[in-house]
């Protein structure tokens, strides 16, 4: 009769030779468990890895761990012949492969068992998990990512090198290598393109954190240190302790009212936030923190005011301006990517889950981002717009000019119905809203000069709001700039436009000069606002306009959403991908990893 652990365990356990969950593991594994019971719809795959982890590493009944295994299987597209080979239904219920991703994030948690805890699985979940990574490496292997996508391309470059390993699979293992080459070189001449995200900063974190901690490599090892440096400082220059959060605009953030997400965990983790209370379960995120070297960040983070200019890519406007003082950070992204990108952030010392400033132009109705809906990969998520914009920064001083035409037939939206087309710029519902004599104002239109400002401590944020109609030439006023207080439960209010309703609101166009000050009584305050923005306009001719003052100009092409001029931006050399007060904080180190 074959030899079976399995038969032996109740023995074990009782001779406490292996440990056994903990009551309160055991609370929350049944949980976890009973989903994958019932093997509803929302089924993820992502949830079976981390159960197969979790309970492995806790002492759970191997039999539990296999049906998990069996389920994830069962989720992975195992026809050859389909292009999506290895790769797994992100949810049950899918079909079909939907987001090609799946397979990058089910290898993570999968990888951690196999070369950090496969001494803890039997020999049959042993084989499940190999024949689940031995496909999973050729679902990674084909998924085409460019770098530009920064944690996808850094997590299949990272699992590629660690699938080789497990698998002592060597092309596999070359193949990863090259790819984290192929984007040190990138992030040399572009920068990162999804800097600063609130999410996915620490999501990139955790990709070169399992190099470090799972390689067998030292050099492998090395270039997970390489890969934290760069975020590390990145955060650091970005970061804004009177609010404990990230500064400036941001790339994909999922929050727009508070502007934190994922990167929570690291920061905690070192101590930039205070400790977050452990879960009952912690295999995984053992696997996802690290500490790092406080000599990386310290002096970055005490250098007051800093005026931090990146690059995420090399087209017009693909650069990030960040000011930070003491009292205040405002930041622009020069021209935006994708819906979840935060152009425009202000924010002012307080509780870190109080509203920042930002723009945002959506088409449904939903300025706070917290009626989330599926995109086409299954995510709830608030799917806002991307406009054709442009920013200019220089240090406290910004400008943005955004615009939307909802019937061009290749219009940048993620939703296939529209509500309308709104612009919001929200901000926190504590901000005292004045006038020029710092009269506070009451919510409704505002004055067709659109100039009005935010008191929010010792600090002020003055605003110069333009809509434009949608074709210049139209007769009638443009539309009007309302002042709107409805967001109690978000501690927010807002300056709003309403381009259009229905599902075919047409063409929007909204713009505002910016300047953040320190105005610390109301005398100050009078003198600066008397005398802001000076003198400025906006220009239109056809689809072309040019919107300027204070110092700053910008002109874009609203139909063919191209940035034709900008002028008075903070500049960053040609070859810098990042600079702090003019000094490249990037080129020496990435220059150092890429010698042969």
């Amino acid at each position: 009769m074959p030899f079976r652990l399995s038969a032996l365990l109740p023995c074990l356990l009782a001779a406490g030779l292996l440990a056994a969950p903990t009551k309160e593991q055991q609370r929350s594994l049944d949980g976890a468990f009973a989903h994958i019971a019932q093997a509803g719809e929302r089924l993820g795959a992502r949830d079976l890895a981390r159960y197969a982890l979790e309970a492995t590493v806790a002492g759970e009944a191997p039999a539990k761990v296999a049906q998990a295994l069996a389920t994830l299987r069962s989720q992975q597209e195992l026809r050859k012949e389909n292009p999506n080979f290895g790769n797994f239904r992100w949810y049950r219920g899918q079909p079909e492969v939907k987001d090609k991703n799946a397979v990058q994030f089910v290898c993570q948690n999968l990888l951690v068992l196999g070369l950090a805890h496969g001494d803890k699985l039997d020999a049959a979940n042993a084989a499940a998990l190999k024949a689940l990574l031995t496909d999973a490496a050729q679902g990674s292997l084909q998924q085409r990512v460019r770098p530009d996508y920064t944690n996808i391309f850094l997590m299949k470059a990272c699992n590629l090198v660690l699938l080789g390993q497990y698998l002592g699979d060597e092309k596999l293992m070359t193949q990863g290598r090259a790819n984290l080459r192929e984007f040190l070189t990138y992030t040399l001449t572009n920068g990162i393109t999804e800097y600063n995200s609130t999410t996915y900063t620490g999501i990139d974190m955790e990709c070169a954190m399992q190099l470090v901690k799972l390689a067998r490599d030292p050099k492998d090892q090395e270039t997970g240190r390489t890969l934290l440096r760069l975020f590390w400082t990145e955060v650091a220059v970005n970061w804004f302790e009177p609010a404990q959060r990230l500064g400036g605009s941001h790339s994909r953030d999922y929050n727009f009212l508070q502007g934190i997400g994922a990167t929570d965990n690291q920061l905690a983790t070192n101590g930039w936030l205070p400790a977050a209370k452990p879960g009952p379960l912690g295999a995984e995120a053992a696997s996802r923190t690290w500490l790092a070297p406080k000599a990386w960040t310290e002096t970055l983070r005490a250098t007051l005011p800093r005026e931090v200019v990146q690059r995420w890519g090399q087209g017009p406007g693909m650069t990030a301006t960040h000011w930070v003082t003491k009292d205040f950070s405002i930041g622009t992204c020069g021209t935006s990517k994708a819906y979840d990108d935060k152009a425009f952030a202000v924010q002012f010392p307080g509780d870190r889950r109080s509203t920042m400033v930002y723009f945002v132009m959506e088409s449904r109705n939903d300025p706070y981002g917290v009626n989330k809906e599926p995109d086409s990969n299954g995510h709830n998520k608030a799917l806002h717009l991307r406009p054709s914009l442009v920013t200019v920064q220089n240090k406290g001083r910004a400008l943005l000019l955004a615009a939307d035409d909802t019937e061009k037939p290749k219009h940048l939206r993620p939703m296939p119905e529209l509500k309308g087309l709104w612009s919001h710029l929200v901000f926190p519902s504590d901000a005292k809203v004045c006038d020029r004599a710092g009269r506070e104002l009451t919510p409704g239109a505002l004055p067709t000069h659109g100039i009005v400002f935010l008191r929010k401590g010792p600090a002020t944020l003055a605003l110069k709001l333009t809509a434009g109609k949608a074709f210049a030439e139209a007769p009638g006023a443009p539309p009007a700039i309302v002042y709107v207080r409805d967001g109690d439960k978000q501690q927010a209010a807002r300056f709003t436009v309403e381009h259009g309703v229905g599902p075919h609101p047409g063409k929007g166009v909204f713009g505002f000069l910016a300047e953040v000050t320190l105005t610390p009584d109301d005398d100050a305050f009078r003198t600066f606002a008397q005398a802001w923005p000076g003198p400025h306009k906006i220009v239109r001719k056809g689809d072309v306009t040019t919107f300027s003052g204070n110092g700053l100009s910008a002109t874009l092409d609203l139909a063919k959403n191209k940035i034709l001029q900008t002028e008075g931006a903070t500049p960053l050399a040609p070859k810098q991908p990042i600079s702090v007060n003019g000094q490249d904080i990037w080129t020496p180190l990435l220059t150092e990893a890429l010698k042969p």
